[in-house]
């Protein structure tokens, strides 16, 4: 049985609308932050609904790999871009994340991260995604085993294949909570939203595995 990923497509409706200010002020900064909306364009109508997993420096975030592919720009729900993604580790690695290279001009909160790879079955963890809110779950399966998921796009090809090292937990997810953050009980992110089967049962994958030249 396949898992679905849960990124959803939504209409491009966002536009960007910019303001002259006086010379002396300060230009605004765009913040970035886990948890937050972020849309990337499939077609010139539509674009997928994700969310911003983690932000792991000043100038670097993780989603997840199936929101968009290398070259893809980011925008939050302004339509104001934070930044672009430079990597996709779903074909590389087999690992459904996506790096974003934070634009300039973006305040990026930092969070703390677990990147020793350490699970266990029963262990509490919990996520956010834009869709479904906060959430409470146990890890049900420790081991990141290679899955098979699909998704859907309104851009061709249109249905998204990929098999992608995850592990599994008791975590309700829905469209749009795709790249959310899987905490810890101390709190630092440990995993980034990748498939749901719509209602206590999904996966995510685990940030201990990102290569060390992109954390």
């Amino acid at each position: 049985m396949r898992a679905k990923y849960v990124a959803s497509a939504i209409l491009a409706t966002a536009i960007a609308v910019t303001t002259p200010t006086a010379v002396a002020q300060a230009a605004p900064t765009t913040p970035v932050r886990s948890g937050m909306e972020i849309n990337l364009p499939e077609t010139p109508f539509t674009a997928a609904k994700c969310t911003l997993g983690v932000v792991i420096s000043p100038s670097r975030a993780y989603t997840a790999g199936h929101c968009g592919d290398v070259g893809k720009a980011v925008y939050n729900t302004k339509g104001k871009r934070i930044g672009r993604i430079t990597a996709n580790l779903g074909n590389t690695r087999h690992l459904d994340i996506a790096v974003i290279t934070l634009a300039r001009g973006t305040s990026a909160r930092v969070d703390a991260v677990d990147w020793s790879g350490r699970f266990a079955k029963g262990q509490p963890v919990t996520k956010f995604g834009v869709t479904t809110g906060r959430g409470r779950g146990v890890i049900t399966n420790p081991k990141a085993k290679l899955r098979g998921a699909h998704g859907f796009s309104l851009a061709p090809p249109f249905l998204k294949l990929q098999d992608t090292f995850s592990i599994s937990a008791s975590l309700r997810a829905a469209p749009g909570d795709s790249g959310g953050p899987i905490r810890n009980s101390s709190g630092a992110v440990i995993g980034i939203m990748s498939t749901s089967n719509g209602n206590s049962a999904s996966t995510f994958a685990p940030v201990s595995r990102v290569p060390g030249y992109l954390r």
